[in-house]
């Protein structure tokens, strides 16, 4: 027997209620939450990363602030809600933007610490231009735990893993992966890799904060 309607069955319940079951971790919930607030976040996001980098990495700004990165960023910040001490929408709004720009950041200068502390002293190069060896997933692979990235990898669909090792370990050529992976075109091949390899950083940043003692 059903026990009726809860606050977290409509995108358009009232806010203090949708938190409140999004605080439970209610499934529905956390999805009504992600359809009010994801689209103006998004844009929120993609405009203050661009602004912070647009000088010094305006390629990275542009890989980590894809829809789909920030999107997986968005719904790790709605599960964990606990640092939202707001009342209103806005203020909601608000701190969802500033966290998930700061936990992009936070990614990006986990990549740039790991070319201060010596492994990697090449500049960026032109994104058209990258390398295996150049990009900052590639500097996370540097660090000293493999198990880890292992762990991440194994979080991806098989082509898009097969990808990853083709690239960043085995530092394949995209004209033969887009052949034996079955990617339309070259284009397409490269655009799914640096896709990929934004989400390995962020993943492998979210998996290291989460065991750091």
């Amino acid at each position: 027997m059903s026990s009726g309607p809860t606050a977290s069955d409509s995108p358009e319940a009232p806010f203090p209620a949708a938190l409140a079951a999004a605080r439970a971790r209610e499934p529905a919930a956390l999805e009504a939450l992600f359809a009010r607030f994801y689209p103006r976040v998004e844009r929120q996001v993609h405009v203050a990363l661009t602004t912070d980098l647009r000088r010094s990495r305006p390629w990275l700004a542009t890989r980590f602030s894809t829809g789909d990165i920030v999107q997986e960023v968005f719904r790790s910040v709605l599960v964990d809600l606990g640092g939202f001490a707001g009342t209103t929408e806005e203020e909601f709004a608000g701190y969802l933007a500033s966290v998930v720009r700061n936990r992009l950041l936070d990614a990006l200068r986990f990549h740039e610490a790991e070319r201060r502390d010596g492994r990697r002293t090449i500049a960026d190069p032109d994104p058209r231009q990258l390398s295996p060896q150049c990009g900052p997933a590639t500097d996370a692979i540097a660090a000293d735990d493999r198990r880890l990235y292992d762990e991440v990898l194994r979080t991806f669909p098989e082509r898009e893993r097969q990808l990853l090792r083709g690239r960043l370990e085995q530092e394949r050529e995209f004209k033969d992966l887009c052949r034996e992976l079955g990617y339309s075109s070259l284009s397409a091949t490269r655009r799914a890799f640096y896709a990929a390899e934004a989400q390995l950083v962020i993943r492998i940043r979210q998996r290291s904060s989460q065991q750091t003692p």
